[in-house]
């Protein structure tokens, strides 16, 4: 019996060999050779860059940041472009992207050409692109008209996440999370603090000088509510405030006065990449790319809690609310929501 199942194990091995062997031959037979066809990558990438508005007096273009980009190439069946890290497929070979930091700055885009079975080749230009920003008016007119605070009735006025710090070791945001997953306050959470009868007033805007004024109402209670350690740095030591210790660290009634700031606002477009893939790329699983606005206060300007930091990225907009984060001085992302009165 022993030496039928060593003769039959002994058959079977040989019988999957040879059809192995077999399927490995016919799947190589020379009828089918070139059944693919020859595979050939791309060649002779060429590249160029029409920046809108270019002319001699204006060699980096009219301040639109507007540059459109074309490819070619020889055997190449479709095309894609990289701009800082983000691919986008371009079949047609054309692309057209908005800069939006300010000035004269360079960029590198890469064109990269995909041939036959996925091979590849690619190349670069860089361009030299002045964007000359002008705010957006509906924002100006909002910011501008009556008189701000918190949100404190709506769920999420105030919210922390990750931001620029250890938690973000997979550089996955330049700016920080979009939502306050890690805390967010329900309405009237903080009513034992002074941020609920702070008011904030935008006024004065000079399209000309991109700038206007901040006039910021500390309220009945002569106080704000913030952090304790950029306050104590920032603002001029404890002044008599109790931290509520470990561990938030906070002050929740800050001896503070009036005060007016200049306010400035520039474009700015945040990136979260939610899948983690090192690339930052709006898909239909969700949105990485947020293009939007920030505001920039001057000396020690701020709205909301306070935590260090005078810069405040606008995530949602409309006439009368406003949703933002800010980075903290720990490097987490701070949230916050403002609505008009």
């Amino acid at each position: 019996m022993n030496r039928f199942n060593k003769i039959f194990k002994t058959l079977m091995s040989l019988t999957v060999v040879i059809f192995i062997t077999g399927c490995e031959i016919d799947s190589f037979a020379e009828s089918d050779e070139h059944s693919f066809g020859e595979i050939i990558a791309p060649s002779n990438v060429q590249i160029t860059a029409n920046i809108v508005g270019q002319d001699a007096d204006n060699p980096n273009g009219d301040g639109s940041g507007e540059v459109e980009f074309t490819v070619t190439a020889e055997n190449a069946i479709s095309y894609k472009f990289v701009n800082n890290g983000a691919e986008t497929l371009k079949p047609s070979g054309t692309i057209k992207y908005a800069f939006t930091s300010l000035g004269v700055n360079s960029y590198t885009i890469t064109a990269i050409a995909i041939g036959a079975g996925g091979t590849t080749s690619s190349q670069n230009i860089t361009v030299d692109v002045l964007v000359s920003y002008v705010a957006p008016a509906e924002l100006i007119a909002a910011l501008t008209t009556g008189t701000w605070k918190m949100s404190k009735d709506e769920g999420g006025h105030l919210g922390v996440a990750a931001g620029l710090n250890a938690d973000n070791s997979a550089n996955a945001a330049n700016w920080g999370a979009p939502i306050p997953w890690w805390w967010s306050a329900g309405p009237l959470d903080k009513s034992e603090t002074a941020i609920y009868d702070d008011r904030y007033t935008f006024s004065d805007w000079d399209a000309d000088a991109g700038k206007g004024k901040l006039t910021f109402n500390v309220g009945p209670d002569g106080a704000i509510f913030g952090k304790e350690e950029p306050m104590k740095a920032d603002l001029g030591g404890d002044r008599g405030a109790t931290s509520t210790g470990d561990p938030n660290y906070e002050y929740e009634y800050y001896p503070y006065e009036n005060f007016e700031v200049e306010f400035t606002i520039v474009p700015f477009t945040a990136r979260w990449d939610w899948n983690q893939d090192g690339k930052y790329e709006d898909t239909a699983a969700g949105q990485e790319i947020y293009p939007g606005e920030k505001i920039i206060f001057s000396g020690t300007g701020f709205i909301g809690f306070y935590v260090g930091n005078q810069e405040f990225f606008i995530w949602e907009r409309s006439d009368t609310r406003i949703r933002y984060s800010t980075i903290g001085f720990d490097g987490n992302s701070w949230h916050g929501i403002i609505n008009n009165e």
